[in-house]
This record gives structure tokens, C-alpha cells and sequence, in this order.
């Protein structure tokens, strides 16, 4: 990799200034990937609804997290949600339990891709009607996320407010908290993309890894690479 292509979280700038925090938490909007369900947890609905601690689930932690930031430092964090056709209409009646609280949460829908038949190559689904046969559909990869959100809305929307930057995570991952440090970073050093990373375990088969690839960094995730590498 390039040298300078990851750079140590401890060497970035700290400010505890809370206005100019404020004013960096008004440009941010966090958007968590809300598509899958909880079957692979052995549970029923939306993967965000599962109790994690306390009876409080995964939405709600996030909730939690997000409210905390806003009245701290009397800012405008937004959530949005990328619901797929799986999740969308169970989110939607759950996030009704957030309404008197103290942040605005957005949904917006990701993708629906047809799914192909391995023999004929011809989509299973015989209308275009999602609830005509469920399972003739899915929901793509998270590369989805841009297109589906420029297509809601949302994202001029937010352009309008004055919003510049946008922090990604999936809605199971409730180590992935707004980070004031990188946040400055990505305002002050005016990064395009920057993602967290940190070093591999053994028991870090799954995911991705970094590479350059023609001239730039890429993360190369395993179901890329071909079985005999």
C-alpha cells in the first residue's frame, strides 16, 4: 500500500471546542444499512429489532447514541435508514416509538434486483410486483446505497440543509459511532472517502482487505476472489 494510505487514528487533530463541534455535527448525516433480517441470528423481521441488552435493540441503541450527540452539543443529526422490501414496513411502525425524541429519523428504500433462474437465465419473477412472489427477489449489496439515495430524495434534500457528509454503517454495528476526530478530518483535510479499518485476527476470515489496484486504494472483498486463491 501507498505510505501514507492509512493514517494512525491517534495522530489526528482533537478539538474540544463544542461550537466548532457543532457546527461539524450540522453537516453530518448517519445512515445505517437497515436491509437485512435477523435469520441469521435464528430471529423472525428486521435484524435492527433484535434485543441486544436490556431489551433494548439494535434501532434503539442507535436511537440512543444519535439523541446523546444532538443534545450534547445542541446539534441537528439526522438517522437515515436503508430499508429493503424485508424490513421496510416493519421499521416503519417501529420507528413511530421514536417520535418525541430528540433527532429527526429518514427511511428511504435500496434496490429490489430480479432473481435469475441458473438453467433458462430468465427471471424468476413472473410480474414485477414484489409481493407477488417475495422470493423471486432480492435486495443487492450496500454498493446500492448511492443510487437508491439519490433517487429518494434525501440526498438534495439534505444538499439544501447544508449537509456535506455522510457516515455509513450497518445497523448491527453499534461500535460504529461518530467519531469527532475523523469527522474533523474529513471536513478539514476536505476527504472524499475515508473508512475505518483496523488490523486482521485469524478469526477474521470474512470481509475485505486493502490493495492498490491501477494506481488507487481498493478494498477487495473475499467473494471477489476466485476459489483456488
Amino acid at each position: 500500500l501507498p505510505q501514507n494510505a492509512i493514517q494512525p487514528y491517534a495522530s489526528l487533530p482533537h478539538t474540544e471546542d463544542k461550537e466548532a463541534i457543532r457546527s461539524m455535527l450540522d453537516q453530518l448525516v448517519v445512515i445505517k444499512l437497515n436491509g437485512g433480517l435477523g435469520t441469521s441470528m435464528g430471529c423472525s423481521g428486521p435484524k435492527s429489532v433484535i434485543p441486544v441488552r436490556s431489551d433494548l435493540t439494535f434501532l434503539d441503541l442507535t436511537v440512543q447514541q444519535i439523541e446523546y450527540l444532538n443534545k450534547k452539543y445542541d446539534a441537528n443529526v439526522p438517522l437515515v435508514l436503508m430499508n429493503s422490501f424485508n424490513t421496510d414496513e416493519d421499521t416503519m411502525k417501529i420507528i413511530r416509538k421514536y417520535s418525541g425524541f430528540n433527532i429527526s429519523i429518514r427511511t428511504f428504500n435500496q434496490s429490489r434486483y430480479p432473481r435469475i433462474n441458473k438453467d433458462s437465465l430468465a427471471p424468476i419473477a413472473k410480474s414485477c410486483r414484489t409481493e407477488d412472489d417475495i422470493e423471486a427477489w432480492y435486495p443487492p449489496g450496500h454498493g446500492d446505497f448511492y443510487q437508491s439515495f439519490a433517487n429518494s430524495g434525501l440526498l438534495e434534500e439534505f444538499v439544501e440543509q447544508g449537509k456535506k457528509n455522510c457516515f455509513i454503517s450497518n445497523i448491527d454495528n453499534l461500535g460504529a459511532t461518530v467519531d469527532l476526530d475523523i469527522l474533523n478530518m474529513c471536513i478539514n483535510q476536505n476527504r472524499e472517502f475515508v473508512m475505518e479499518v483496523t488490523d486482521k485476527t485469524r478469526a477474521d476470515v470474512k470481509g475485505g482487505t486493502l490493495i492498490q489496484y491501477e494506481g488507487k486504494l481498493r478494498l477487495l472483498e473475499a467473494a471477489q476472489v476466485p476459489k483456488e486463491h
